[in-house]
């Protein structure tokens, strides 16, 4: 009996095949080069294939961390009905209507309390589509067509026992959004002084480090009587950024200061409506899998500060 883990080389896979081997799981770790520990080449956008190497691999779960689309997603969970018991759908805190608040792609009531699985959803689709649509030869065409929503529910219509797992925003090693730069940039260049909207310094949501997250899904994935169901994942008690801010200066010891000023009108920042929060309230997880976060806070802080120190070599 395995684990087979879609998408084992990106940003989470690599520490969540590391937990289920540490677990003493069988892995299949499967990406298009298939390299990493346990790593077998494979492609998920063909079904057939996921589905013939998860029967000569005698895999009881799917994890797929590369859900984004319907065009693939829901043929490859119809080619694994009957086949495995589980299949984990790695989500994200994107499906919440605050979030197409926070995009300004509606004006939905604001959500200010933490966000349980039962906040309501986006009512409009694909958060990232653009007009017009990206050329279908671009390396980002995909993001027309990303929707978690329809991906959720196709796999609640399915006979799959299965996970839902909404994640945070996840930072840490291997984060290419480099979530954090924006206030570790400044520390590390030596500067004495960080600029912030004060809007964005007051604005909470929830993050996650990626080693614990990966460990979350590694804890629910490795349980065979594991509850079905969706469930979030993140930061117990998320703070806001001003505390982020203080926490990366206290571990830097950076003694400059922070000027609160409000962001140019052409910023990313000022694009955002930060009357919506994305707070996750997580303790259905914990709660349900007896689950906390491995790493202390000293050390996510610190992996994410080398982090940072060797983009900016």
């Amino acid at each position: 009996m395995s684990i087979l883990v879609i998408g084992a080389t990106g940003f989470v896979g690599p520490p969540l095949v590391r937990a289920l081997l540490a677990r003493g799981e069988a892995v299949v770790a499967v990406s298009r080069t298939g390299a990493g520990p346990a790593g077998v080449a494979g492609d998920r956008r063909d079904p057939l294939a996921i589905a013939a190497l998860a029967r000569a691999r005698r895999v009881t779960t799917v994890i797929d961390l590369l859900a984004y689309v319907p065009g693939d997603t829901l043929p490859l969970i119809g080619a694994l009905e009957g086949l495995v018991e589980r299949y984990l759908l790695v989500s994200s805190m994107d499906v919440y209507r605050n979030y197409e608040g926070l995009h300004r792609k509606a004006e939905p009531e604001p959500v200010l309390e933490p966000m349980d699985e039962s906040a309501p959803l986006r009512v409009t689709r694909h958060p990232y589509r653009t007009a017009p649509r990206r050329p279908t030869d671009a390396s980002d065409a995909w993001l027309d067509d990303y929707d978690k929503i329809p991906l959720e529910e196709a796999l609640r219509r399915s006979s799959l026992r299965h996970a839902i797992l909404r994640l945070p925003m996840v930072y840490g090693p291997g984060d290419r959004q480099q979530r954090f730069a924006w206030i570790l940039s400044p520390m590390l260049a030596g500067r004495a002084r960080l600029v912030v909207d004060p809007r964005w310094a007051a604005w909470r949501t929830t993050y996650g480090f990626v080693g614990d997250v990966a460990d979350a899904i590694a804890h629910c994935a490795s349980r065979s009587q594991a509850p079905d169901g969706v469930f979030n994942l993140g930061d117990a008690e998320p703070p806001d950024h001003h505390a982020w801010i203080a926490r990366f200066a206290d571990a830097l010891g950076w003694p400059g200061r922070v000027d609160l000023r409000d962001a140019p009108a052409d910023s990313p920042i000022s694009g955002l409506n930060l009357a919506y929060t994305l707070i996750a309230d997580s303790r259905a997880f914990r709660e349900a899998f007896a689950w906390s976060e491995p790493t202390p806070l000293s050390e996510r802080l610190a992996r994410t500060i080398a982090e940072q120190r060797s983009r900016q070599a």
